[in-house]
Order: C-alpha cells, then sequence, then structure tokens
C-alpha cells in the first residue's frame, strides 16, 4: 500500500525534463491555502490571465482539483497525463506515490493549456511536498500555521513553519499572514535570510492601503465577511498584484506601452472592480450551503439545505464556530422565537484517525446541541486515510459536551447521517440549523450522492434505475428514523404517526408542485394563438389549439387544488401533532404538581406527628 514519503527526489524523477514555462504562486500554511487560491485565481481571470490551480485534496472527482480558468479538466484529458506518469513511474521503478503522481498530471496540464500562470496549493509541509518541484515561483504565500499533520512536520508550531517556509526560494518574495505567532515568524523570517529569499510583501504592499483598502467597492465587498476571509482575500491580493508585476503587463492588453507607474494604477482599478464579480464565487466544501434533494423537502426553505465546511482542525474549528455563531446560530427563524443562546446545531461529524477530535469538538459543541457521527469511505489515491470510529467520535463528544444529544451510525453514508439529523433535529428542536463537518472526504462524498439525486424530476422520474434510488433511498430514512427513535426518550405512538404522515405530505406536496412545473403553461399557450393562426389557416386546427390551451388550463388549476389541499392537510397535522404534544406535556406537569403537592402533604403530616410526640 502506497504511504506517504515525503521528499523531491520521486517527483524530480517524473519531472525529469520537463520545464515550467508559466509563473506560479506557491501557497502554503495550515488553513486559508484553499480560499487565497481561489481568490487569487479568480482575479487574475477576472484579468485576462489564462490560469491553471491545483489544490488538494480533490472534492467530488480525483480531477476536479485541477482548473483551467476556473472550470475542472474533463476525466478524460486526465486520464491520459495520468496513465503516462503512472507507467513513467512504473517503467523506471520510481516509487511515486499517487499524490506525486497527481503533481506531475497537474503541471503537465498546465503545459498542455499554456497557462501563463499556475496557482499551486501544497498538499502537506512544504519543504518536501512535491509541489515544491517547481522552480517559476513569482511569489512564496504563507497562510495561517497551527498544528497538523504533526506525525510528518513536528510537535510544535516552530517545527512545522521551518516545513512550511521551506516553499521560499532564493529571489523570490514572499508574504506571510500577519496573523501568525511571533515565533512562527521568526522562524519563517530567519529561513528567507539563509537562503536569501526576495522582499517580504505586506497587505499594504503597492499601495493597497491607500489605493484599493479604502475604496467604497472594496468596502462594500469585504462587509459581510469575518476577519480570517478578509486576510485570506488581502493575501490574495498582494500575491496577484506581484504575479502581474511579473508578466511585465504582456497578458493585459489594456496596459501594453503605458508606462509602470500608469500601468500599476490601471492594475489596481482593474483588480478593485474584479473584486465584486468574485462576490459570488463560493470555494466548494468550504462554508458552502448545500441544497438537498426533493425528498428531504418540506415548507421550510431553510430545512432545505445544510452547511457543509471541510474544517478538521482546532484551528479550523475557531473559524467555522465564528462563521455558524454569526449566521446560523443567531439567525432570523420564522414563527419560532430564537433562544437567547442562540440556536442548537445539528452537526454531522467524521474525522480522520490521528486528527485532534477533543479540541476540536470543545471548539464546536455547545449545550442543547445535537450530534450524528458516521464515517467517509474510502479516499480514492490515498489508501491510507482512514476514518476514526463514529462510536469514538460520539463518546468523545459527550465527554467535553456533556448536554449535548447524540447518535452514532455505523453504517457509511454521508446522506445516510443526514438523515438521522434530519430526524434527530425534528424530534428536539424542528429549527436547528444542520452542519457537515470534521472532513474534507466526508463534505466530498456528501456532494457525490446527492449529484445523481439532484434533479428536480428525481422524486417523479419512472425510469427503473431512479425509482429502485428512491426505494433505498425511502428505506435508508425509515432505518434512521427507527435509529433516532431507540436512542431518544419514547415518544407517544400516535405522535410518531403523525409525523410519518406529515412526512408523507410533504412530499406528496413535492410530487404535485413537480408535475405542476412539467405542464405546458397556460400563458405560452395563448401566447402562441396568434402565431398558430397564422401558421395553420383551418379553423379545425386552430379550434383544436385552443382546446389543448384550455384543457392545459384546468389540469394546472387541479394541481393548484391538489397543492393546496395537501398543503391545508399537512398544516391540520402539524397543528394535531403540535396540540397532542401540548397535552402530552400539560399532563406531565399536571402529574408532577400532583406529586410534589402529595410530597408536602407528607411532610406536614410527618412533621405534625413528631411534634405531638414531644408535646409533654
Amino acid at each position: 500500500m502506497a504511504r506517504i514519503q515525503p521528499g523531491l527526489e520521486r517527483i524530480a524523477a517524473l519531472l525529469k525534463g520537463v520545464d515550467f514555462p508559466w509563473k506560479s504562486i506557491h501557497v502554503a500554511g495550515t488553513n486559508g491555502k484553499g480560499s487565497i487560491c481561489n481568490y487569487a485565481s479568480s482575479m487574475l481571470v477576472g484579468r485576462g490571465v489564462k490560469v491553471g490551480k491545483f489544490t488538494s485534496p480533490h472534492l467530488v472527482d480525483r480531477w476536479d482539483c485541477i482548473t483551467i480558468n476556473g472550470k475542472p479538466i474533463n476525466e478524460p484529458q486526465f486520464s491520459i497525463v495520468e496513465r503516462h506518469y503512472s507507467k513513467v513511474n512504473e517503467k523506471h521503478n520510481i516509487g511515486a506515490s499517487p499524490f506525486e503522481i497527481l503533481t506531475a498530471t497537474a503541471f503537465t496540464i498546465f503545459n498542455d493549456a499554456k497557462v501563463n500562470v499556475g496557482v499551486v496549493e501544497v498538499g502537506m509541509g512544504g519543504r518536501l511536498d512535491s509541489t515544491n518541484v517547481l522552480n517559476n515561483q513569482a511569489v512564496s504565500v504563507i497562510s495561517r500555521i497551527a498544528r497538523d499533520h504533526e506525525g510528518f512536520l513536528g510537535n510544535t508550531l516552530s517545527e512545522i513553519a521551518s516545513h512550511k517556509a521551506g516553499i521560499l526560494k532564493p529571489g523570490v518574495p514572499y508574504i506571510v499572514s500577519p496573523a501568525n505567532e511571533f515565533n512562527v515568524q521568526a522562524v519563517i523570517q530567519d529561513y528567507a535570510k539563509e537562503i536569501g529569499a526576495g522582499d517580504r510583501l505586506s497587505l499594504t504592499s503597492f499601495g493597497l492601503q491607500e489605493k484599493l483598502y479604502t475604496l467604497s467597492r472594496w468596502q462594500r465587498f469585504t462587509s459581510s465577511m469575518l476577519p480570517f476571509q478578509i486576510e485570506n482575500l488581502k493575501l490574495a491580493v498582494v500575491a496577484t498584484m506581484q504575479v502581474l508585476d511579473s508578466l511585465h503587463g504582456a497578458h493585459t492588453t489594456d496596459q501594453i506601452n503605458k508606462p509602470k507607474d500608469l500601468a500599476k494604477q490601471a492594475k489596481m482599478r482593474e483588480i478593485a472592480k474584479t473584486l465584486l464579480s468574485n462576490a459570488s464565487i463560493q470555494n466548494p466544501g468550504r462554508q458552502e450551503m448545500l441544497h438537498l434533494p426533493p425528498v428531504f423537502r418540506n415548507s421550510s426553505e431553510r430545512r432545505n439545505q445544510v452547511l457543509i465546511d471541510g474544517a478538521h482542525n482546532p484551528n479550523a474549528a475557531v473559524a467555522l464556530d465564528t462563521f455558524i455563531r454569526q449566521n446560523l446560530r443567531l439567525g432570523a427563524t420564522p414563527r419560532t422565537e430564537r433562544p437567547d443562546s442562540g440556536w442548537p446545531v445539528t452537526w454531522v461529524l467524521a474525522m480522520t484517525e490521528g486528527k485532534d477530535a477533543r479540541e476540536y469538538l470543545a471548539t464546536l459543541l455547545k449545550a442543547g446541541d445535537k450530534v450524528v457521527t458516521t464515517t467517509f469511505g474510502p479516499v480514492a489515491g490515498m489508501p491510507w486515510v482512514k476514518p476514526m470510529d463514529p462510536k469514538e467520535l460520539l463518546e468523545i463528544a459527550k465527554s467535553v459536551a456533556p448536554q449535548i444529544t447524540g447518535v452514532h451510525v455505523p453504517i457509511t453514508g454521508a446522506l445516510r447521517a443526514v438523515c438521522t439529523a434530519k430526524y434527530l433535529s425534528n424530534r428536539i428542536a424542528p429549527w436547528s440549523p444542520i452542519v457537515v463537518t470534521g472532513s474534507l472526504y466526508l463534505v466530498g462524498d456528501l456532494h457525490r450522492e446527492l449529484r445523481p439525486r439532484a434533479d428536480k424530476h428525481w422524486w417523479t422520474d419512472e425510469d427503473p434505475a431512479v425509482a429502485a434510488d428512491r426505494e433505498l433511498f425511502l428505506r435508508i430514512q425509515a432505518e434512521e428514523r427507527e435509529r433516532v427513535k431507540s436512542v431518544l426518550s419514547p415518544i407517544p405512538e400516535d405522535t410518531g404517526k403523525l409525523q410519518d404522515e406529515l412526512d408523507a405530505l410533504n412530499r406528496e406536496i413535492e410530487h404535485l408542485r413537480v408535475e405542476k412545473e412539467s405542464l405546458s403553461a397556460p400563458e405560452r399557450l395563448e401566447h402562441e394563438d396568434q402565431q398558430f393562426a397564422e401558421l395553420y389557416a383551418t379553423p379545425e386546427q386552430v379550434a383544436a389549439h385552443l382546446a389543448r390551451a384550455e384543457a392545459a388550463k384546468r389540469a394546472l388549476a387541479r394541481h393548484e387544488e391538489s397543492v393546496a389541499a395537501a398543503a391545508q392537510r399537512a398544516a391540520i397535522k402539524a397543528e394535531e401533532k403540535h396540540a397532542r404534544q401540548e397535552r402530552i406535556v400539560e399532563r406531565k406537569e399536571h402529574k408532577r404538581e400532583k406529586r410534589i403537592q402529595e410530597r408536602e402533604q407528607k411532610l406536614r403530616v410527618t412533621g405534625s406527628g413528631r411534634t405531638g410526640r414531644r408535646t409533654p
């Protein structure tokens, strides 16, 4: 089985004789690397530069970690180049790891695409990472450094920083996140002096403080960002400016033959313009709101989506916790008054063996939260990556946050675990947001499982394969509903039946809505009447066309009535369920008060008897 073997000998052997005619932005660090690469790539594309981007790990497919101008390459293109390097590896007995072959594949695809700039994220560490075979850096970037991969990089931040600093090159400018601790900054600075690295750039280099950060456009763009996101964006802006400088304006046609100072001002204005267009660019798998398939839908739009985030270490957990508090825990929810402490969160968690789950979970979990622990499937190209046992992970969660409610799901399946979370939150806090996190591999699994079920007609498609998938999904839902029932306090049977009826009604409503969308719109048919009359002079044909339009109107009206009726039945059932639960609570409260009264009466009688015995 292939294992991680840091070193540059094998990647150098794979790429022997291969040149890199493009400039690179090389990004190392523990957290924020992917966001920096995403921002830099987007801004460069907006400037008319042809950009390749290589980040890891992949999210859904093995080739989606390689993009050209923001679009993932296709599988055939990837497979041809990957097979070439697999054969080179075997022929010369190089012993390269899957990641080293992947790196060689990415760089060769950049060459084939004739990119101007390659934005490259370090896989692990820096000095011995296979991406460090690059010799074409325009700028090196080091983001926040925290403890991660200690088995390979060391147990202290200084040791880890020395690995990250290894991407610096003689004469190449570099930028380091100012959020790093002083000792981390010192390690990097000392290494830069030792090798004769280029200038250390700052977040205010290129006059950014005056020319960009004060612009109202920038302020609007960053107004909804958290501090760590703004920090990553600034690092990306500085890196973008540096690589544009290194290209001497040759790839930005509006600046050719302009004086250097005017060119810089033009670049600054253009970058400012492209920032707003990047505001909607989502870094997949990072603070991403993911819509659930039709089978999950009900009357609440909020319940149609989950937040997914690949945060997997304590430092990333701090950033995720801040984001969730501002956007989910303290968010507004219809019909229900928010608790003072914020909404409880229902977590779907899986983590890789060896990660610091205790510190990670202690940062995220709060009293009243619900937790579903699960596993992720085999990771393509990384057979050594194993998930933590979900039962063990739940025990750790309960040890750091005893007031949570938890369920472990021993069967692999991200979508199954989301089903569990749905039923767990429905029975305890129906408005609780669901967050899937702990591992980018879990997030990738969820994306893969949702992909074939994303079509809005999935619930009504009569194709046998789709029908079989629906049956499987319904079976999974039933199994997870029972799993939740078995771990929670017993719920009255009639209340459980009402919940099942509500689920069935919600599916019926979704079915009717899909059918409604598939009907021909009467408005369009009426608009076509005149065109039809012009094309066909026969009165019978015109009459037939009008009859079809009227039939479509009637069919649409019937479906609207069906949807309204189903929605009304669902509302009645929901009210019945709510009333029944209130009666249960009232009965329990009545019994409790009665027990208290009986206990007080007994104490009075006992006290009276004792007093009587002491009276002379």
